[in-house]
């Protein structure tokens, strides 16, 4: 039987911005608004769109940290990262239509906090795949 080695599912930095992002989610859903400074650059609806997926992502990737069945977990953590992928990549793209250069630091932290998501979607897809080959889908 092949030993399957899984690393890197209760990372510091990731567990961080999931909790964060239930969070800033949860809140906006709720009614509470954060600072206008940059929201005031993009339409409600992107607002919307991106307070929804990073409290969705959030959720979905904290339950999978707690999961013990590890496939299920990294399903639900591809999930969750596919979220917090199209989250930061639908408002740093608003950000730039919106032409201010105010928003550069943060077009620069979104832009590169999807770009992160996409790397460790990619780790988790070759976890799942490694797993499958296993046969260890339990």
């Amino acid at each position: 039987m092949t030993t399957i080695v899984v690393t890197g599912r209760h990372r510091p930095h990731e567990v961080l911005f999931l909790a964060l992002s239930t969070t800033a989610g949860a809140a906006y859903v709720a009614g509470l608004r954060p600072p206008t400074t940059l929201e005031q650059l993009v339409e409600p609806w992107v607002l919307w769109t991106w307070y929804l997926l990073l409290l969705s992502s959030g959720v979905i990737g904290l339950v999978s940290l707690v999961l013990a069945d590890t496939y299920r977990a990294l399903v639900l953590e591809q999930a969750a990262m596919t979220g917090q992928t199209a989250a930061p990549l639908l408002y740093g793209l608003a950000l730039v239509a919106s032409q201010n250069s105010a928003a550069t630091f943060a077009v620069a932290f979104c832009l590169t906090w999807a770009a992160a998501s996409v790397w460790r979607g990619r780790q988790v897809r070759q976890g799942i795949k490694a797993l499958r080959q296993a046969g260890d889908m339990t």
